[in-house]
């Protein structure tokens, strides 16, 4: 298959590398000229979780043109609010048939997608994997863990079933999951990252720093709750007693810093409009409140303004 990876950040990094692994024609694309710069000069580095640094030569692009043969696969890694000028940047590599999978954190990236791209097959799903950012172009894989993905209209499973199967030949053989009905799964990691993201921002602390403190871990508890108890009202099929508990023990294996961590310590602007932001705006929908995402959010959104970044 020919795979374009939308976005060559951290998450988008191994999953390059996970394609080009199961034997695929792999080209990143991303907008940042300095990234695509050091991606085509130097390669791409990988730090795995158990000790092992492996290198890969991937062409990356920041203008792909019409003279481009189009993809059999994109799959997009950017920050939410990015999506919308990601999807205009590839439009020139998306064929009629060519397949669209989200692995994004948050909600909205579905719709925004099957906006831009409504003749093709739209899948969607989460990555459970945690990756750091080292340098341009480096990147630590600090946790493997399990990746889903599934159609967001029922027509296209068989084109899930492909996308799983083409990361077969790869080091994540074994936690790809193509399901038919996935979207209880997506509200489970939005539930998750709810929790825990926007705390790891503020905090500055690691995973492992943030589950040694009792008192910062029943904080995220309470999130994931409030979160769950959002997506239930909407008819998402999601257990709050087993999201907290799966948060938890995530916790304990996963290290490195959270991606919104990364996002503030590098003065970037974050996703908390798609994650806690997103909840806050369900809950009004529905005339219910949503307290600590509410609160969560305008202090994100504070620290975006302090650093300057951020609509």
């Amino acid at each position: 298959m020919k795979v374009g990876i939308l976005g060559a950040g951290a998450m988008g990094s191994i999953y390059g590398a996970a394609f080009q692994d199961a034997g695929h024609e792999v080209r990143f694309i991303d907008a940042n000229e300095r990234l695509v710069d050091a991606i085509n000069r130097d390669g791409l580095t990988i730090d795995r979780h158990d000790g092992a640094v492996q290198h890969y030569a991937i062409p990356a692009t920041s203008r792909p043109t019409d003279a481009d043969d189009p993809m059999d696969l994109v799959s997009v890694h950017v920050k939410g609010f990015a999506t919308g000028p990601a999807a205009t940047l590839v439009r020139t590599i998306v064929g009629p048939t060519t397949v669209i999978l989200t692995l994004q954190n948050g909600l909205g990236n579905e719709e925004v997608l099957r906006e831009a791209f409504p003749a093709n097959p739209v899948l969607i799903g989460n990555s459970i994997h945690s990756v750091s950012v080292v340098g341009p172009a480096h990147v630590h894989h600090t946790g493997v863990h399990d990746t889903h993905l599934g159609p967001s209209d029922e027509r296209w499973f068989e084109a899930a079933q492909r996308a799983g199967a083409a990361l077969e030949g790869s080091g994540f053989r074994y936690y790809v999951h193509s399901e038919r009905s996935i979207r209880n799964q997506v509200w489970s990691k939005f539930a998750m990252n709810c929790g825990c993201l926007a705390i790891a921002a503020l905090t500055q602390l690691t995973t492992d720093e943030m589950n040694a403190s009792e008192l910062i871990m029943s904080s995220v508890d309470e999130l994931v709750r409030e979160t769950c108890a959002v997506g239930q009202m909407v008819g998402m099929d999601i257990d709050a007693d087993e999201r907290v508990e799966f948060t938890r023990g995530l916790f304990q294996t996963a290290g490195g810093k959270a991606s919104m961590h990364q996002d503030v310590e590098a003065g970037r602007r974050t996703e908390i409009d798609s994650l806690n932001g997103a909840v806050v705006r369900i809950a009004r929908e529905h005339g219910v409140p949503a307290p600590l995402n509410t609160q969560i959010s305008a202090l994100v959104k504070g620290r975006e303004m302090a650093m300057g970044v951020g609509p």
